[in-house]
């Protein structure tokens, strides 16, 4: 992975952000802040809004310091110009915060770039000598893309308001600016539909939000500067709406609300008079609740098979349209909906699957299957969205997804994809990838004169695999890249290597500021499987060297996934998928982070290590020693882990089958301690005769260990219970430097 400067990455500094400066001049000294920070307002005119803002964020901050402000705290001065009464497409979102001992300001053209600025003052507040204390001098920053979202699935596992709102917080951190709700899918219907009572009276078997759940939340989106924007998906993963309204369907409709995972043939008929009626009451519904000027009208899955025209009357009706095939039915049923949507002064956005010459050119493209999609929405006229690099229910890493920003172009996108596809972990898996990409590439409409733009993008967190209890864990760090990608300035260079620095350290902010918990396991989980207070870090620590297996391998199944790789499977082997809408998410998988921060810090203690190796580059003693040093510590910690974790593995039956990656860990730990002893101590040791050879039998000691710890690579290297060890991947650059 290209991780650029690893070298130092528990090194923090006073500058670091989620995202990072794009414009900073750092001065000399701090400012402490023994008295607090008081927040102060520009004008006593200058509205209410901002006067309820910094009450808002001194209560945040107050709570951060431990202490309201006294007489003599430090002063930050806020200004802003006026501001839409709500949160929009062209909200201006820049801003600049001064810091100076002598008193601070905050400057932004409207209430959203204040937001963006007090977010960054409070990931600047840190520890000082003797308090806490903020950096002297000045930042100036805006977004790339106006556009910088997240799509939360409350149909396959119900989020409830209270994750909604600590998600929020999270968004507002990362500087990002739309909540995108993705509503209804086979599995349920998440909303109260007033008109359409039965949708969640009857589908919603997890639970749904109600029309005062909603409201609070878009009023609470809106004060941290975020929009929201819902998502009613049709005319395909309509099964919870077929179940609720089984008259609605074409071809016939569920017989009981589908709990399975996978594309269905259920869908809307668009034929019926009744089908419009009950899409104009929802759509009356929503644009009284939600009301940011888009609306996402899905069309994504629809099943190939589903508008075949199976009936004289479906035949004539598709005559009369003057619609040839299903794809002329789907695209007829998107315009249509669409047209409906602008009546009522709302924009659309569908998926990538709904491009097609007669698609209205003011629809805005979600382009989720690859980018070739978002280069052709983009030549037909569409403005679009770019979701296919973040996908955060695949559980990749957060570096892969860093590869990706929106409005790079074709080339950098293709590249991008193409180094996905080469990682190691699911390089067997690359035709699967690949098939996708291919489809998003087949739909080619016509170029016009003035294309569409590239708005932005958005991390996309499926639900098959999340609920409220795994959500924190399985989101924060990728979020931390997206949000980073969408905002950084195009001239700055991407390097994921300082973002991977930056990461614990906003972790541990989102702990401090939120309700987020990306660092620490869920109450509900530590007392299903019995782990004892003094038996967390030890549990952590093995957590923290696992990671779940990639792409789909997870929900699809090992059947399925041995199918895909050519394996000669039996049909009745894994016919059907292991995970339905039911099935309990308290595995320990559910509870281990995509990222591994034990990974992120072996593989830069490891690469400054291997530079040491190197005769006459980067020959830095400091830092060599504190490196060998923290992998000492970690070693003898991945040793101790039998006797720590014994009597929580014997007495806990869910966690009982990691003994074997404890072991595994263990002796991973005693190999690692090898080598490091192994290790010359520095590359001037060959300087003299019997210095050399003191040198060549050290990394003759350091090769016989790396060649043991081959051998333990590649039996601990297969993934079992949908875990692999994300500790190996630095452990094989370790035996590079070895070799080398």
């Amino acid at each position: 992975m290209e991780h650029g400067g690893l070298e130092g990455m528990n090194v923090q500094s006073d500058w670091d952000l989620v995202p990072a400066a794009a414009e900073l001049t750092a001065a000399a000294g701090s400012i402490p802040l023994p008295q607090g920070l008081r927040l102060q307002v520009a004008q006593p005119a200058a509205g209410e809004r901002t006067r309820a803002l910094a009450a808002r964020y001194q209560r945040r901050i107050d709570h951060l310091l431990g202490r309201p402000p006294a007489a003599a705290a430090h002063s930050l001065t806020l200004q802003a110009g006026q501001t839409a009464p709500w949160p929009g497409p062209e909200m201006a979102e820049g801003f600049e915060l001064s810091l100076a001992a002598g008193g601070s300001r905050l400057e932004a053209p409207s209430h959203w770039g204040l937001v963006q600025g007090l977010e960054r003052l409070l990931q600047l507040v840190r520890p000082g000598v003797s308090e806490l204390q903020l950096p002297a001098g000045r930042l100036r920053d805006r977004p790339r893309l106006p556009w910088r979202g997240l799509l939360l699935d409350l149909a396959r596992h119900f989020l409830g308001l209270p994750a909604l709102l600590r998600t929020l917080d999270a968004m507002a951190a990362a500087g990002l600016n739309v909540l995108h709700l993705h509503l209804n899918d086979d599995q349920g219907f998440a909303l109260e539909m007033p008109r359409r009572p039965l949708l969640h009276q009857l589908s919603a078997p997890g639970g749904h939000l109600s029309v005062a759940d909603a409201r609070t939340l878009v009023s609470e989106a809106a004060l941290r500067g975020i929009r929201v924007v819902p998502e009613l998906d049709v005319p395909g993963h309509a099964g919870a709406i077929l179940h609720a309204y089984p008259e609605l369907a074409i071809g016939g409709a569920p017989d009981r609300l589908p709990r399975a995972f996978g594309q269905t043939r259920g869908a809307l008929n668009p034929s019926l008079d009744a089908t419009w009626s009950f899409l104009d009451a929802v759509l009356a519904d929503l644009c009284e609740i939600f009301p940011d000027p888009c609306l996402h009208i899905g069309g994504d899955e629809v099943h190939p098979q589903a508008f075949l025209a199976a009936d004289q009357r479906q035949r004539d009706w598709m005559a009369a349209h003057g619609l040839a095939d299903p794809a002329a039915v789907q695209t007829w049923f998107l315009a249509e909906l669409a047209g409906r949507l602008r009546q009522r002064g709302r924009r659309a956005i569908a998926w990538d699957e709904a491009l097609h010459e007669a698609l209205p050119r003011d629809i805005i493209i979600q382009c989720w299957r690859g980018s070739a999609s978002l280069q052709a929405a983009v030549n037909a006229g569409h403005d679009a969205l770019f979701s296919a690099g973040y996908y955060l229910d695949l559980n990749y890493p957060a570096a892969w997804h860093y590869r990706f920003a929106p409005d790079a172009g074709p080339d950098a996108l293709a590249r991008a994809e193409a180094a996905l596809r080469a990682e190691p972990e699911i390089a067997p898996l690359a035709d699967a990838l690949q098939a996708l990409q291919r489809a998003a590439a087949e739909v080619q409409p016509a170029s016009v004169g003035m294309p569409g733009r590239v708005l932005g993008g958005e991390g996309c967190l499926w639900g098959e695999l999340v609920d409220a209890q795994v959500l924190d864990r399985r989101l924060h760090s990728r979020l931390a890249a997206v949000a980073e990608r969408l905002w950084m300035p195009a001239a700055a260079t991407p390097d994921f290597g300082d973002l991977a620095r930056r990461l614990p350290g906003w972790l541990a902010h989102l702990e401090a500021v939120s309700d987020c918990r990306p660092l620490t396991l869920p109450g509900v989980a530590l007392r299903r499987w019995g782990v004892l207070p003094a038996e967390r870090p030890a549990l952590m620590l093995l957590f923290d060297a696992l990671a779940p297996v990639r792409w789909y391998q997870r929900l699809l199944g090992p059947a399925a996934v041995a199918r895909r790789l050519g394996a000669a499977v039996p049909a009745e082997e894994g016919a059907g998928r292991p995970y339905d809408a039911d099935t309990p998410l308290s595995a320990p998988v559910d509870q281990v982070c995509p990222d591994s921060l034990t990974a992120l810090q072996l593989e830069a203690d490891l690469g400054v290590l291997a530079r040491a190796l190197a005769v006459g580059q980067n020959n830095n003693d400091a830092a060599r020693a504190e490196a060998s040093a923290r992998l000492r510590v970690l070693a003898r910690d991945w040793q101790a882990l039998p006797e720590s974790l014994a009597p929580l593995l014997q007495r806990s039956a869910e966690l009982a089958p990691l003994v074997t990656r404890v072991d595994e860990l263990a002796e991973l730990g005693e190999v690692l301690l090898a080598w490091l002893e192994a290790l010359p101590v520095s590359p001037d040791d060959a300087m003299t005769p019997a210095g050399a050879r003191l040198h060549g039998a050290r990394l003759h000691g350091a090769r016989l260990h790396g060649a043991r710890l081959q051998a333990l690579i590649a039996q601990a290297g297969p993934p079992r219970d949908d875990l692999q060890l994300a500790v190996l991947p630095p452990l094989l650059g370790l035996l590079e430097a070895s070799a080398s």
